[in-house]
Parts: structure tokens; sequence; C-alpha cells
């Protein structure tokens, strides 16, 4: 009898090679306190990782990770950045932990260290990146969507996004499962015809605002959500006894594009070119950090 492969001795010394993050962050159920400015790109690596495929280009890599960087930091000013270092840290742990997670997490880490304190800002401040899977050809003003504070982030063409194989999805609902789904959230929802159900309002790039669902008006992402639909860029046909909804892209739509980033990087464009084409507004600095 032969005995199992194990990790080899690559993989037992990469146990004592990983980052902090993987070592002492969870406590239990809780996040170990996470306090030290310093220590932030120890976890870059970990939440990129959470965040993008493993098989995306490395140039695609460096601008998620840039992404992560910018939101991480934002958190870790407000205190609140443990939330996020804890799913990445579950993330990683939910993958078999072996040479090939060394050789692919090493993507990981070689795109923090060259993009090391690498930030977008705006008139010399760090803000928020917004980013999705897979648009529905077109990104979406993020200014119409989260508001003006967000206007920093336009709308651009995307495309290579059509030709993903996972840019049309359709999902579907009985009157019954669309009730049981919905009250989860919202006890009171009653609906007596598929019929009611009436879009209201979508914005330039066609994802849906406003949306009427029998005694019940949704924002098109809170419904989005509730239903687990993958995008809120959909139609809805009422087709026998059921209602299809027929989506288009993954995510909420704005920012960059990780299909359309992934696609770019396969045709040799840097990670600042990606950044660019996504936050042209933004200008891409160093983190100026404070001496202790």
């Amino acid at each position: 009898m032969k005995a199992g492969k194990g990790p080899g001795i690559s993989g037992i010394i990469m146990l004592f090679l990983l980052p902090y993050l993987l070592t002492v962050i969870i406590c239990g159920r809780k996040a170990c306190p996470v306090s030290r400015e310093s220590d932030m790109e120890d976890y870059i690596p970990a939440v990129t990782a959470s965040q993008i495929s493993w098989d995306a280009p490395s140039e695609a890599i460096k601008a998620q990770t840039v992404i992560a960087r910018n939101n991480l930091y934002l958190e870790w000013k407000k205190g609140t950045a443990a939330k996020t270092i804890q799913n990445a840290s579950q993330s990683l742990k939910r993958r078999k932990m072996d040479d090939l997670f060394l050789e692919q997490f090493q993507k990981f880490q070689d795109a923090a260290a060259d993009t090391r304190d690498q930030v977008l800002m705006k008139d010399g401040n760090i803000v928020e990146l917004p980013y999705h899977e897979l648009s529905q050809g077109k990104t979406r003003e993020a200014g119409e969507v989260l508001g003006e504070t967000f206007s920093y982030v336009p709308s651009v063409e995307t495309p290579e996004d059509i030709n993903s194989p996972s840019y049309i999805q359709g999902c579907y609902f009985s009157l019954e499962e669309l009730k049981k789904q919905i009250r989860k959230t919202y006890p009171g929802f009653t609906i007596e015809s598929i019929e009611e159900i009436e879009i209201k309002n979508t914005d330039s790039a066609g994802y849906v605002l406003e949306i009427n669902v029998g005694n019940q008006e949704f924002q098109g992402e809170k419904l989005k959500d509730i239903l687990n639909l993958p995008s809120s860029c959909f139609t809805v046909q009422t087709l026998e006894n059921e209602v299809r909804f027929l989506c288009k892209g993954i995510g909420h739509g704005v920012g960059l594009s990780q299909y359309t980033a992934e696609k770019m990087a396969a045709k040799k464009k840097k990670y600042e070119e990606i950044l660019n084409y996504f936050y042209p507004d933004l200008k891409l600095e160093e983190i100026q950090r404070q001496k202790k």
C-alpha cells in the first residue's frame, strides 16, 4: 500500500514562509487585532488572492493588487480592516495547501512586492476603488450608482466582456419560489401574479436602478442580492408559470472589469495602463509612510 502523497518539503517549508496572515490571523472564530500600519503590506497578497482568479495574468493581478491596497488602506484607517483580512484568510484556508498552492500564491506575493505602497489618488487622497468580475459590455458611471463622491470612476467600453462564456445567464423562478426567496428578507412581501413585476428605471449602462415586484419596490442591486442574480443588468420575461431574469455580466458593473483587465494583460498591457483605462482621472502614487 502506497502512502498518500504529501505536500513535500517545499509544502512544509511553505507553512513557515507564508505571511503573518496564515499563521496567526485567525484566533478561533475571531480575527486577531490589526493595529500596526506598517504591517498592512503583509496582508495585501492574501486579500488580492481572495478577489481575483488565480489563473489571471500577472499584470491583471498587479492591477487588482493596487485596488486591494487602496480599499484596505481606507478600511485600515477606519479600523474596519479585520473583517476583510479574516475573509481573505478563510478563502485561503479553503484551498489545499500543497506545492501548487505555494507556486500559485507566489504570483500574489510578487505582485504585492512589485507594486509595494502604490495606490491610486485623487487630489492627493487615497480613494475607494470599485471593481467587478464581468460587465455588460461597458462599465457603469459610478456617479449614477454610488453618488457624486464616486464621480472619479467613469463608464468605459469593455467589448471583450461580451465574449465571456458567462456573459448572459438566465435565472428562473416560479411565483412561489419568488415569494419564498423575497420573504426571507421582507416577511410582508406579497405577489399575486408574475405580471406584477415592472422595471421602473435603469442607468445609462442598462443596469436596473428601480423595479417593482408585487407590493415591494427594490433597488436593482438589492433584488440582485436577494435572488442571488449574477448582475442587476437584467430584463424580465414572463413565461408560462415562471419569470426569467436574463442577466448580463457578473457583479455591480462599476469600476475595473476583471475580465477585460485579464484580456488587456494578455495583450501585453502593463498594470499601469489597465488602471489608467478604468480610472483615468486618478494618479498612481506611493503611500507616504509615517516614521515611528
